[in-house]
């Protein structure tokens, strides 16, 4: 899996725009840091554009979830996926890995989230982001990485996947302050951030 996201990438031309949303964020933050939100339907051209830019993500920790975590490894992401189990043997599942995220997002490491993922409903944020943004005292910024030429999967977030040799415009968003919100405000307020119109210069 990894050799094959790796030779797609090759062929991927990156153009970035609103690089500036990024420094106000850090601005936001006292060590400078902050969240990227994304749709589960751009993961893959997602995670590549921050490629050599270490973020740290979270994947299960399930046989299946292995390859995903190599990969992710290998890009130079840190990966969090938490302990199986707690001390008195419950099943703990994502909870362990958000907190193992938000102890990194605490120590000043820029992290990346799929609000909507893994399982959906599509396009509607979940409270994890929120929850870790809140307790690490962070921004979230709105990211949007679309290939100009792709094919969509009959999944449930119309997964994308951009064809070899087409350009990925990579957009950032205006910096989402959570703190102080509630959970259905803070949510509603980064689900019309991530829904907006984020076409740019060609």
């Amino acid at each position: 899996m990894y050799l094959i996201v790796r030779i797609f990438d090759l062929t991927y031309r990156y153009r970035f725009h609103n690089n500036e949303m990024l420094e106000r964020a850090g601005a936001l933050s006292s060590k400078g840091n902050y969240l990227l939100a994304i749709w589960h339907q751009n993961l893959f051209q997602g995670i590549l554009a921050q490629t050599g830019k270490r973020h740290v993500v979270i994947v299960s920790k399930s046989k299946d979830a292995e390859p995903v975590a190599f990969t992710c490894s290998n890009l130079g992401h840190q990966v969090a996926r938490g302990s199986s189990r707690a001390k008195d043997g419950r099943d703990k599942g994502g909870r362990a890995a958000m907190e193992e995220m938000t102890s990194y997002l605490k120590e000043g490491l820029p992290g990346a989230v799929t609000v909507d993922g893994p399982k959906g409903p599509a396009k509607k944020v979940k409270p994890g982001i929120i929850k870790m943004a809140q307790e690490a005292g962070i921004p979230i910024v709105p990211y949007a990485p679309y290939g100009r030429r792709y094919w969509e999967f009959n999944s449930w977030d119309k997964f994308r996947l951009p064809k070899p040799f087409t350009t990925i415009d990579v957009y950032y968003g205006e910096p989402v302050e959570v703190g102080g919100l509630s959970m259905e405000e803070a949510q509603e307020k980064l689900e019309q951030a991530l829904n907006q119109d984020f076409s740019g210069p060609a």
